[in-house]
């Protein structure tokens, strides 16, 4: 094979050699990445693509296994592996999709980034991995270039080291409470500094207050009941025609419920990344979005659900795709002074392993505005009921739909000393 060939061809199947070489000198800042393949010339045309690639000034240091059973032994010695690589078909037809179950429920790990390839897309069909297996990445040898396996790296090393660091601030708070249980004073002092941190890390990661994309002006508040927030929001330009936006509502509060808001955001994130850089179209499509987000949160078992509403606005054709995921109450779309609600229902993400969840399209008015906000903001209606609290938003945005300001003032958030539940509100004005 020629080094500067850009595709990568993977040989026919061959005998894997005797003995395994024997890995590379272990440097303490490169990057652990293990290729599991039974096939010798996969080893040697990965390593060739991915020799000099260096990121965030760290080199990639190889690990090789002929087989899930050596995969790992590896893996037993080397826990801060960030990547494998990982071929489906080996010593048995299903070897490596076994080798991806052991890793995520006996070893444990969930942080390590697990790209599976295969030459025999037979075995095991894409959209059926994807979602009965927790892995990061699916990709064809024959359809598998040295650019896009340079991507998928970087990506998911980049991806591991988000998750890295997150666990590792997991762990170090959950130590400095219970070295703290004895002098419950200083304790809770020194917890609500921690939580005051993640406060500031969450805010960093939310979109600024007011973001103008083509025509449209975005706008968002976010009320947390405690110091963290369990409820979320975004919106970005995902290319010169699309724009994508979501709330979201975790159950609970505190820090657990906040780390899932950070899942969040990074998995999105990442679908919009890949869409620049790969063509993919995932992050186009909220049924497949959700359905994606629901399987991460099942296999990831925190205990955890959300609410979410996903939205992308298509610029050339003045129109909106969206799922609603157990959003509510429902998002409220004026135009011409008349306030009506979308209302379609879809069951939350990640408690179910079938859920509903359905997208629609819609065709947007000229000018309107569109108001989205979190279940908190009916905990602190005055009204009786949920109808009449469903009329008093629809009377606020036929007067106010162009203020968020406004909005908030006359709902009398910031007149409560302590907030039921956290409320969160996004305004999307053209």
């Amino acid at each position: 094979m020629n080094p500067q060939d850009d595709e990568l061809i993977f040989a026919d199947e061959i005998s894997a050699p005797a003995e395994s070489p024997a890995p590379q000198e272990t440097h303490k800042e490169a990057w652990k990445v293990l290729v599991v393949d039974d096939e010798p010339q996969v080893h040697t045309v990965t390593k060739l693509v991915l020799r000099d690639l260096t990121f965030k000034g760290r080199k990639i240091e190889f690990y090789d296994a002929y087989s899930a059973a050596e995969a790992k032994k590896v893996l037993a010695e080397n826990p801060d592996v960030c990547l494998a690589l990982v071929d489906v078909v080996m010593e048995e037809d299903d070897a490596g999709l076994r080798l991806v179950e052991y890793i995520r429920d006996i070893m444990n790990n969930k942080a390590i980034r697990i790209i599976l390839r295969t030459g025999q897309p037979g075995y095991a069909p894409e959209k059926e991995v994807i979602i009965d297996y927790d892995i990061n990445d699916y990709k064809e040898k024959t359809e598998m270039s040295a650019q896009k396996l340079i991507t998928c790296v970087i990506t998911a090393i980049r991806n591991y080291e988000y998750i890295d660091a997150l666990n590792k601030l997991t762990a170090e708070l959950e130590q400095k409470v219970a070295d703290r249980v004895a002098e419950l004073d200083e304790s809770n002092r020194k917890l609500l500094e921690d939580q005051e941190a993640g406060k500031k890390l969450q805010n960093k990661i939310l979109p600024k207050p007011e973001k103008e994309i083509g025509p449209y002006l975005f706008s968002s508040h976010l009320f947390p009941s405690l110091v963290l927030s369990g409820d979320f929001v975004d919106y970005f330009a995902i290319s010169s025609r699309y724009i994508g936006f979501y709330i979201a509502d975790v159950s609970g509060h505190g820090m657990s419920s906040a780390i899932v808001t950070v899942l969040l955001k990074n998995f999105i994130d990442n679908k919009v990344e890949k869409y620049a850089l790969l063509d993919d179209q995932t992050v186009l499509h909220p049924q497949e979005i959700c359905l994606r987000m629901n399987s991460i949160l099942l296999r990831e078992n925190l205990g955890k659900y959300l609410t979410i509403f996903y939205g992308i606005i298509d610029m050339e054709t003045n129109t909106l795709k969206y799922a609603n995921c157990g959003q509510f109450p429902y998002p409220v779309l004026v135009s011409d002074g008349k306030g009506d609600f979308l209302a379609d229902k879809g069951t939350p993400i990640g408690l179910f392993k079938t859920p509903v969840i359905q997208a629609k399209e819609i065709n947007l008015p000229d000018h309107f505005s569109m108001f989205l906000t979190s279940d908190g903001l009916l905990d602190i209606l005055e009204e009786s009921d949920l109808e009449a609290k469903s009329g008093r938003i629809l009377s606020e945005l036929a007067e106010n739909g162009d203020s968020l300001e406004k909005l908030i003032e006359n709902f009398k958030i910031r007149q409560h000393g302590s907030l039921p539940d956290d409320i969160t509100f996004m305004l999307i004005r053209k």
